[in-house]
């Protein structure tokens, strides 16, 4: 079959989520070419864009940017492959009459098992005592204070797939499941097994907090210098959304005053974590590099779906997740 489609993959995060070989195969059934690269200046962005009829992007790179989007003049659709698509301009997408879509099934289980993970890491500080042992340091002190999760409160920022996914892992973990999100209401949370309380009565209930927010113009820092004086004293905070939703000096001067107890992060403001950071310094806090949705189930399916959505629109089919469904509108 003759390729009658372009469909451009501009750039993936090396090695962890690669595309892995079939996704060609995929397109090629509708007469879509498939071409692969990490093209990471606007100009290499705009040359192999210009005449591509769906852009997709892995990393959060923010590399379709009001200025490449405009000169893209035969896109119909841009697609985030991922949960989060703040790194695309969606509004000039959209001024633009280009579809933007997400993957928000992608890496549910996964994200929310990498959170479990960081808060018992939390609760029983085992990467700092790996840390101590390995600096030939063997003081069992630094293990207190531990927490029993079955005589504590959990609370979970933002109740999307992922915190729902992790509120019923926790059900038989925790004493307690808190929830704040202006977007679900008590009865789905209910159903759940989590009580919906707003954001200040959360965090000062809470031993553990997980945060599940998205990344918007509403959400950035939301947790800043206000909120970390209301948080309970010795409360452990973990965060595998965006870490723009964190105030990071805000964050380390409650790690510092030992309001906070400990830290979990899986993202960061800057990623990167720039080398002079503060956070560097405080041991009571683990990082991971942005790596909670990788599991080798979570790549196969997000590029399954991201395939899946190309083929819909490039087949003349609305697509599923559509980040601004008035382009889809203004077309019929």
């Amino acid at each position: 079959m003759l390729n009658k489609y372009k469909v451009v993959l501009v750039d993936y995060d090396d090695d962890l989520f690669s595309p892995l070989g079939w996704e060609g195969d995929i397109l090629s059934s509708i007469g879509a070419a498939f071409h692969v690269g990490q093209y990471r200046t606007t100009e290499d962005v705009l040359r192999v864009t210009e005449d591509a009829d769906v852009v997709m992007i892995q990393s959060v790179r923010p590399l379709l940017n009001g200025e490449v989007i405009r000169k893209m003049k035969q896109c119909r659709c841009i697609i985030r492959l991922g949960i989060g698509y703040d790194s695309v301009d969606v509004k000039a997408a959209t001024n633009c009459n280009i579809i933007v879509c997400n993957i928000p099934l992608y890496c549910v289980d996964d994200v929310a098992e990498h959170a479990l993970a960081l808060l018992l890491d939390g609760a029983r500080h085992i990467s700092l005592q790996d840390r101590m042992i390995r600096a030939s340091q063997w003081d069992r002190r630094k293990a207190r204070p531990s927490r029993r999760l079955r005589s504590s409160t959990l609370g979970i920022v933002s109740m999307g797939r992922i915190a729902q996914r992790l509120a019923q892992c926790a059900k038989g973990l925790f004493a307690n499941v808190l929830g704040f999100d202006p977007y679900v209401n008590s009865a789905t949370m209910a159903k759940l097994g989590v009580e919906k309380v707003e954001l200040n009565e959360l965090l000062s209930r809470s031993d553990f907090i997980s945060v599940h927010t998205p990344l918007t113009d509403s959400t950035h820092h939301l947790l800043g210098r206000h909120e970390f004086e209301i948080i309970k004293q010795g409360a452990v905070l973990v965060n595998t959304s965006r870490g723009g939703v964190i105030d990071t000096q805000a964050l380390v001067k409650a790690m510092q005053s030992q309001k906070l107890w400990a830290a979990g992060l899986d993202v960061m403001e800057q990623e990167p974590l720039p080398q002079d950071s503060p956070l560097r310094q405080l041991p009571n806090v683990s990082f991971t590099p942005h790596v909670g949705a990788c599991t080798d189930e979570s790549v196969a399916d997000l590029y399954r779906a991201a395939c899946e959505i190309a083929c819909d629109v490039l087949c003349g089919k609305t697509p599923a997740s559509i980040a601004n469904p008035e382009v889809i509108k203004k077309k019929k």
